[in-house]
């Protein structure tokens, strides 16, 4: 990948005092400066595919976007697509991966390029990681009443997702019961635990497994709108999954489910910019990985480019202030 080196000469304006006209000094400036880099990039984990969204630059000359996908944070990043600008207005851009699989980690950055070709640079910064994992809704029914449609097991997810079980099996993960008139999630098998998560706008809106919190019990009441984050040991270590409930009664309880297949990550659907959810069990993940979630930013590539093209810049002096009008 090539980077644009735009050369923009200094240029020093003597303006007059104050109790003269205002002068018009025209200048020359490099016209095909590479866009800004693209910021406010986000990825979503879905079923089977990655999802990265970023803010929509605003240079009036842009003619698209394309997105790298890479191994490591700090290694090559190679194209795997672009989306074109349609609307210059337009506030997010989204671009789905769909050539990768339920729990391989990837790492994702994008440029911004215009009319001329002209492309940003990437940076660390704005690189962010994204790892598909299954998700799924089920119905599971109260235990004394349909024992054999009373529990789920998350793992392996290939074999019937969506498909309840027997309570008793020794590969139940998660079970519905009643205690005390109270609808029960309760862990199953030895190696699971639980937590309620608290009110959850949406099922998105969880997207890190947290550190601790479990339930000493392990069992939480069904609440609806409630998410509940759930760890389990498998034979290849410790995996995440979040149930948000979405129907509660003494007779059946109803959720939608994600299961992260990648050991070790709690990575359940990196946020959007600003949310900050997840970032103890981000920070933790980081701790235990070669390469980070998100690092400092850093220029990742180097481009090059033809010599610019000239176009005409006109500084006008008013009062104290100078204004940059572009013709």
């Amino acid at each position: 990948m090539n980077r644009l080196i735009a050369t923009i000469s200094i240029v020093m304006l003597t303006m007059v005092s104050c109790w003269q006209e205002d002068d018009v000094v025209e200048v020359p400036v490099a016209a095909n400066c590479a866009p800004s880099t693209p910021r406010g990039v986000y990825a979503v984990n879905l079923n089977g595919k990655v999802k990265i969204c970023w803010v929509g630059n605003y240079e009036t000359d842009l003619e698209g976007y394309k997105v790298y996908r890479g191994t490591s944070a700090d290694g090559d990043f190679f194209p795997i697509g672009s989306v074109l600008v349609d609307d210059p207005d337009q506030a997010e851009y989204c671009f789905e991966d769909l050539d990768t699989s339920n729990g391989t980690h990837c790492y994702y950055a994008v440029s911004a390029y215009d009319e001329a070709g002209a492309e940003s640079d990437l940076i660390i910064e704005e690189v962010v990681s994204g790892t598909p994992r299954p998700e799924g809704i089920i119905t599971l029914y109260e235990a004394s009443a349909i024992p054999d449609q009373s529990g789920y097991d998350f793992y392996p997810i290939s074999l019937e997702p969506n498909a309840p079980q027997d309570y008793q099996d020794s590969t139940t993960d998660l079970w519905f019961g009643v205690d005390q008139g109270s609808p029960m999630l309760l862990a199953g098998r030895s190696g699971v635990e639980i937590q309620d998560y608290g009110y959850a706008s949406s099922f998105a809106a969880v997207n890190y497994a947290p550190d601790d919190g479990w339930s000493a019990r392990r069992s939480a009441e069904a609440i609806p709108e409630h998410m509940y984050i759930l760890r389990l040991l498998e034979t290849d270590g410790y995996h995440f999954a979040k149930v948000y409930m979405t129907a509660a009664n003494v007779n059946f309880v109803t959720f939608q489910w994600a299961f992260q297949t990648d050991p070790g990550n709690p990575d359940l659907a990196p946020p959007a910019p600003g949310s900050g959810t997840g970032e103890t069990a981000a920070s933790a993940y980081r701790e235990n990985t070669s390469a980070g979630l998100i690092l400092e930013a850093t220029l990742l590539t180097n481009r090059c480019n033809d010599p610019p093209i000239v176009e005409r810049v006109t500084w006008i002096r008013d009062s104290e202030r100078g204004h940059r009008n572009t013709e």
